[in-house]
């Protein structure tokens, strides 16, 4: 399969998350279920002051 043959803006996708520090395995399991939370991203307000009531 040549370059060409790819979708540009599904590379772009990938690109743009892996410079938004995701791995690989974050965006791939997000592609089979994103609709499901991870452990990661339920815990991220909990450490940060502005989401503290």
């Amino acid at each position: 399969m040549d370059f060409e043959e790819y979708d540009t803006e599904w590379i772009d996708l990938i690109l743009s998350a892996r410079k938004m520090g995701l791995t690989m395995d974050d965006i791939r399991a997000f592609l089979r279920s994103p609709f499901q939370t991870t452990q990661k991203s339920q815990n991220s307000t909990e450490n940060d002051p502005c989401m503290s009531p």
